[in-house]
């Protein structure tokens, strides 16, 4: 099978877990402390079984491999968080400022030397994000809200679990920190049962089935990904970028219109046309 194929159904899958999360979000756990805790166990309960079958071992250089298990945790809170408040044509396409927030942060403090041409990709990014926040006001205001800067935090926590967690496979290899970061990801949240124990016992099956379904399109969609990184990184890249769960909330939009979110064609018009900039940048800013 082309590897074109393997690249298609992952970015369909990436899709599906911003519309899962959404509606799980909306109809079925409200909490979002209790939804980042379910999602991240059930992640590493898929996780598990599929390192052990690659004889993963025990990592043996730890401070990276803990940066990475921390800003992991905080993206996942920041994720949730984001996709309670935000509408998915929102937070998916805000997340297209890590490759700004990487090429920053690289020249701040890795001494990494930009060209005019890139320092403009970079403008143009931090630009378009304001545009996919716009609502029916079409007011610059509607960036500088806290639910929008949660959608920046959890961008920002991508970006460094992202420049960590190449150094912690380097040092330790690709499966050890895959299960430990999960691991290590899972402890850390711990520290939120306060804020959700009581809600455990009220449960119901369809609540718990709908975080599973999140965490296995996500860990289907990183095989699948990652089978077509074997072959090919630039085309890669590219499908997995499209923005699928954006398209799937406008199609609801029209046919079920209460069900996720509902805009004038306006709107979608200008987050679209934003999310597209972003995504031609950020592939021409990573070249």
């Amino acid at each position: 099978m082309s590897f074109v194929v393997f690249a298609w159904i992952a970015s369909f899958l990436f899709g599906l877990v911003g519309i899962i999360g959404k509606l799980t979000s909306k109809y079925g756990i409200k909490n979002p402390w209790l939804f980042t805790y379910l999602w991240t166990f059930f992640s590493l309960i898929l996780t598990v079984p599929v390192a052990l079958y690659y004889r993963v071992g025990i990592p043996t250089l730890w401070p990276n491999l803990i940066l990475v298990s921390v800003f992991s945790a905080l993206f996942n809170v920041f994720y949730i968080w984001g996709i309670s408040l935000l509408d998915i044509t929102v937070i998916v396409p805000l997340l297209n400022l890590r490759t700004g927030f990487v090429a920053v942060l690289g020249a701040l403090f890795l001494s990494e030397i930009l060209s005019p041409w890139q320092y403009f990709l970079i403008g143009i990014i931090f630009l378009a994000g304001f545009f996919v926040s716009m609502d029916e006001k079409l007011s610059w205001k509607s960036f500088f809200k806290k639910p929008i800067m949660i959608g920046v935090l959890c961008t920002l926590s991508y970006t460094l679990m992202g420049i960590f967690i190449k150094k912690a496979i380097a040092e330790n290899g690709y499966w050890e920190v895959t299960l430990w970061m999960s691991v290590l990801s899972q402890v850390f949240l711990t520290t939120t049962i306060p804020l959700f124990f009581w809600e455990i016992g009220k449960l119901k099956l369809k609540q718990v089935a709908s975080v599973f379904a999140m965490s296995l399109a996500l860990a289907l969609g990183v095989m699948m990904e990652n089978r077509a990184y074997q072959e090919n990184v630039v085309i890669t890249n590219i499908v997995t970028a499209l923005p699928f769960s954006m398209i799937m909330a406008f199609l609801f939009s029209i046919f079920a219109p209460k069900l996720l979110e509902k805009h004038t064609f306006k709107v979608y018009a200008i987050r679209f046309t934003a999310a597209a900039v972003m995504i031609i940048s950020a592939l021409n800013l990573s070249l």
